[in-house]
């Protein structure tokens, strides 16, 4: 029987999905690519998988390079899809949980990394077990444990110092991957391998019995420092993984870590006595022969029948060079014996260098040099990079020309309430035109009736209010999917009252999730006092807006048609014409603007860099083998959005120049308004003229308003409708639960349960609430071994709070940034109008944390506990 102890692996679960899911994902995120040209490629990837990763894992080295082809395809995957592609890999750990009833406790992380993670901690582990089936009793089988052993820890290292650090990264949770997947843990291990590793070297010292004692020693503690570390990982303070290492485990490498310090000193007094040091002698074999006692105490909890013998055998010769030193000793030198604190101490030698194997160190260029046997898969594919980065530009050149019709519609704010503020146009028209309609607001009415008129915005409020309904009922579809896992559970507690121990209840499971359900609800109640404001707006000025909208002969049946004769004047004042000249100069301002926000949407329709990214690409990560940054396109993004610098340039000046036209206009009006006689006729005229004329913008509001409301709740819908998937996949997993452990309550029986099931059991698997704007990291798991029946699903199978809020909905449009004066309210409808509807901002509904108002708070519909 080998003194080397196997690394045990984690089992991975099936993906019946892979396949479809993989193509599916093709489909949806890669525009240039069909899914049915990477068909093959699919399943040549999940073939592997089924082959290598969910086969029973076996210490052959034909398994072990298929799990590194299998590993460097999922290397090469990564430069083409991102780590999270909503599917989620499954394996258990590779210690079942101590006094659990459950085998073991899966993991499951929607994480391509995790996956390479999994596979290269196998990998490790079919090496260190190829190590301890080898018989080393002779050179050879020292030798090919050796190399199996330095591989072994090549693996671990690089997975602490690389694969780790990516993996924790992406996690919500710093422990989400399971307590094998930590610092404490993988160190741990790689100094367990390192110790074997060195034991071979002491051990080919010993067997070929040509080197001095002094060296073997320096071997024998050099074995006996890399256990010690091991012991001292399992202990780190960041998370300790000695809860996780079953009992035996920890007994041998105590125990080994005794023998070789006790062989040391055995070995050092040897020396000792080959250089007449007596005293030093008999110290150091007391010294071992303590460790010695020490190791075979702690060896009686299940240790290795072969690890005691080595011992024993230690023991033994111990012993008998310690009797016979004392005799010599007391017979013949008489020499003073020196405390054991005042022995030089051993320095040990250390043999082992680590080497992490080219196939897992560089894994894609030993895949596409050919090492593998096979080509990469997926080579044709865009890599996620390039996809990434054109994702980037695309934002950008779209946020340029946000911004630039920001500025647009600011200006346009500005120019509208500083005319209304000065009662303009309406007062020039009235005079200029005692009959009939103005062409600049015949125009406005050719423009608003040509866009759809009041129809329009009819239809755009009946999709802001269907939308909004909609986002409603898949918040409240949610809930209820969240009542009905209360009540199922409720149910079974009563049913069943000793599950209560080892089943958290529906209120503590479900907290991040309510807590996620309370930022969306409140997110739809902001949403609806937006729509409430756009829609008293609408009231407002919808009997004017249907009046312009109905065109020229409404339009000149509401403004009243004064006469020369009438009003006295038989000419104008000389001011009208330069200020009727500046209102045309402010009009070309505003067609000047919106021409410059058309022509940078036009640029950016034809804005395509892909053939320059991909070039880029190709060139610096050597044809597309490599992982693909965003960062090296950076020039590429400067000068591309270099053709939009003149448009920037020209809408800045833009306010400038309206500016200085407004003060102008100004001053023109004052001159106007001291020149001109006051007339009651031509005062109603003026009054009608501009309620046409701020009909017009109030009309260009209100689209704009609701064109932004169905944009916002469109992405609303699709993060409410992920919200929902989350929350039937948590019902899923509880009643999963529900099966297993009823299963394990009929096949297992026991006296007194453990200690803490509950507590340690919420303190490993529970979510932390989430909180706004960012979601609290779940509580790190205790150091102490969990007692849980079951894993209840972490909070790496939900996505994060911050992941499903959508941006807060934007304000409405108020065409008033100008003029620092109170808005103008539309003159009142005509009394048969319409009354002003009622919107669901009005409704009476309370929070969903309202203990008033909350349907979920007190009991459920269906008669169970709630969710709250």
């Amino acid at each position: 029987m080998s003194n080397f102890l196997p690394v045990p692996a984690k089992r991975a679960l099936p993906l019946p999905s892979f396949s479809q899911h993989l193509l599916n994902y093709i489909s949806t995120h890669f525009r240039d690519a069909h899914p049915e040209a990477f068909k093959r490629d699919v399943e040549a990837l999940v073939a592997m998988r089924k082959e290598w990763v969910e086969a029973k894992a076996e210490g052959h080295p034909e398994i072990i390079r298929g799990l590194m082809r299998y590993h460097a395809q999922l290397n090469f995957l990564s430069t083409k899809f991102p780590s999270d592609i909503s599917l989620p890999f499954t394996y258990h750990l590779p210690f079942p949980p101590t006094y659990s009833l459950s085998p073991d406790a899966p993991i499951s992380l929607a994480s391509i990394t995790f996956e390479r993670a999994s596979v290269l901690f196998n990998i490790a582990a079919l090496y260190a077990s190829m190590a301890a089936a080898e018989r080393r009793a002779e050179a050879d089988g020292i030798k090919r444990a050796l190399g199996y052993l330095t591989a072994s820890a090549g693996i671990l290292e690089h997975l602490v110092k690389n694969i780790l650090l990516t993996l924790q990264s992406e996690l919500s949770s710093p422990h989400a991957a399971g307590y094998d997947m930590s610092e404490s843990f993988l160190g741990s291990l790689r100094d367990f391998v390192l110790a074997e590793a060195q034991e071979c070297y002491w051990q080919q010292a010993v067997l070929q019995g040509t080197y001095k004692n002094g060296l073997i020693g320096k071997l024998s503690m050099k074995v006996s420092d890399y256990y010690k570390s091991a012991l001292s990982s399992m202990n780190g303070t960041d998370y300790p993984s000695s809860s996780f290492f079953p009992p035996n485990w920890i007994a041998h490498i105590t125990v080994k870590q005794s023998h070789f310090e006790a062989a040391a000193q055995y070995r050092l007094s040897q020396e000792d006595l080959e250089k007449s040091r007596y005293g030093e002698e008999i110290a150091r074999l007391r010294v071992a022969e303590g460790l010695a006692k020490k190791g075979l105490d702690v060896g009686k909890k299940g240790v290795a029948d072969s690890v005691i013998s080595d011992l024993k055998n230690l023991q033994a010769a111990v012993k008998s060079s310690l009797e016979r030193a004392v005799r010599d000793n007391d017979l013949v030198y008489v020499t003073p014996i020196p405390p054991a604190n005042q022995l030089t101490p051993i320095v040990g030698a250390g043999m082992i260098k680590v080497a992490v194997p080219a196939e897992v160190l560089d894994p894609i260029a030993w895949l596409m040099g050919g090492g593998a046997g096979m080509p990469a898969l997926f080579s044709a594919l865009v890599p996620y990079g390039v996809h990434l980065a054109l994702s980037i530009y695309d934002d950008r050149k779209d946020t340029t020309v946000r911004e630039l019709d920001g500025k647009r519609e600011e200006l346009d704010g500005v120019a509208a309430s500083t005319l209304q503020s000065l009662n303009l146009p309406g007062s020039i028209q009235a005079l200029e035109r005692p009959v009939g309609l103005p062409p600049s607001l015949l125009k406005k009415a050719e423009e608003v009736d040509s866009a759809g008129g009041i129809d329009r915005i009819r239809g755009l409020l009946g999709e802001v209010s269907r939308l909004s309904k909609s986002n409603t009922e898949s918040l409240n579809e949610a809930m209820d999917i969240l009542d009905q896992e209360a009540t199922e559970n409720e149910s079974l507690l009563s049913r069943q009252p000793e599950l209560q121990s080892s089943r958290p209840p529906s209120h503590i499971a479900n907290q991040p999730l309510i807590a996620t359900a309370q930022q969306y609800d409140n997110t739809i109640r902001q949403a609806a006092a937006s729509d409430g404001t756009v829609r008293q707006k609408w009231d407002e000025w919808a009997h004017l807006i249907e009046i312009l909208a109905d065109g020229e002969s409404s339009v000149n049946d509401y403004v009243p048609s004064t006469s020369s004769s009438s009003n006295g004047y038989s000419s104008l004042p000389p001011s009208v014409r330069p200020i009727r000249a500046s209102l045309e100069d402010l009009d070309d301002r505003i067609s000047h603007r919106a021409r410059l926000v058309n022509e940078a949407r036009n640029i950016a329709a034809a804005d395509d860099i892909r053939p320059a990214v991909l070039t880029e690409a190709t060139r610096l990560a050597h044809g597309g083998t490599g992982d693909v940054k965003t960062e090296w396109f950076e020039d590429i993004f400067g000068r591309s959005l270099e053709k939009y610098d003149r448009i920037k340039e020209e809408m800045e000046a833009e306010g400038g120049k309206q500016d200085a036209l407004l003060d102008q206009i100004r001053k023109q009006n004052e001159s106007f308004i001291s020149e001109r006689k006051e007339d009651p006729v031509v005062k109603e005229r003026e009054r009608k003229l501009q309620d046409m004329d701020l009909a017009y913008w109030k009309w260009r509001e209100i689209v704009d308003n609701a064109e932004e409301g169905i944009k916002f709740y469109n992405s609303f819908a699709e993060m409410l409708n992920q919200f929902k998937g989350t929350c039937t996949q948590f019902l899923n997993s509880r009643r999963a639960d529900v099966g297993s452990i009823t299963k394990q309550f009929q096949n297992v029986s026991f006296n007194e349960p453990p200690a803490q099931p509950q507590t340690q059991h919420r303190q490993q698997y529970s979510p932390a609430p989430a909180s706004q704007p960012q979601v609290s990291s779940p509580p790190p798991r205790a150091p102490s071994p969990p007692r849980q029946f079951l894993p209840h699903p972490n909070s790496n199978q939900w996505q994060s709070t911050s992941d499903f809020l959508p941006p807060p909905p934007p304000p409405p449009i108020l065409r008033s940034g100008g003029i620092q004066t109170q808005p103008r309210s539309a003159p009142p409808p005509p009394a048969d109008s319409t009354p002003r509807r009622v919107t669901r901002a009005s409704a009476a509904r309370g929070n969903i944390g309202d203990a008033e108002k909350n349907p979920y708070s007190k009991g459920t519909r269906r008669g169970g506990g709630g969710v709250i």
